[in-house]
């Protein structure tokens, strides 16, 4: 909700003009960025930030280089959507062993409940982008700033992963709703 307002005012389109490479490449790219940090930060002890940061701007700039373009596909929107959900699975892991299992298990949950409720939603007709809070560039820049606290404040990451897994449920739960409702509204 937060960063759909602020890309109606900043048109990143633009930007994505310039860029040479195609989208579909730099989605490919967030994804192996992303899980490329995994065993670094899990086995060698790196700092997820500059992943999630260089995987996150890839996401973001994808979009924008195929609306700028003129590459805009169903299969790019698919294939941006599918590896997606592989990245916010290892921006996740990387927090392996700071926080519990289960903690762990219902962010990821939670994720992708976000993101399923959008798909199905929009699979049956009714549009819920911009609903609610923790939308993907949201729950990125949570992570990334996440990410930060771990080098400089390490005791609150736990307790910092937790609110993530509050919010991200309450806006699965929101978002569930949200489409629940408009269906029931137009029974068809």
């Amino acid at each position: 909700m937060v960063l759909e307002r602020l890309r109606s005012k900043v048109n990143i389109d633009a930007v994505g003009r310039k860029i040479p490479i195609s989208p579909n490449v730099l989605t490919l790219l967030s994804a192996v960025v992303a899980w490329v940090g995994v065993p670094l930060v899990l086995l060698y002890g790196a700092s997820p930030l500059w992943f999630i940061l260089i995987s996150g701007a890839l996401d973001a700039v994808d979009g924008a280089v195929a609306r700028g373009r003129g590459l805009v596909s169903r299969a790019g929107a698919f294939l941006d959507s599918f590896l997606d959900r592989f990245s916010d699975a290892a921006y996740l892991l990387y927090f392996w062993g700071r926080v519990d299992s289960l903690a762990m298990y219902i962010a990821l949950l939670g994720t992708f409940a976000i993101s399923y409720a959008r798909c199905r939603g929009e699979s049956l007709g009714v549009e819920v982008r911009g609903v609610g809070l923790m939308e993907r560039g949201e729950r990125v820049a949570y992570l990334l700033v996440l990410s930060l606290v771990i080098d400089l404040a390490p005791p609150l990451v736990a307790s910092l992963f937790y609110a993530y897994v509050f919010l991200v449920g309450l806006a699965a739960a929101h978002r569930g709703y949200v489409v629940f409702r408009k269906l029931s509204l137009n029974r068809r």
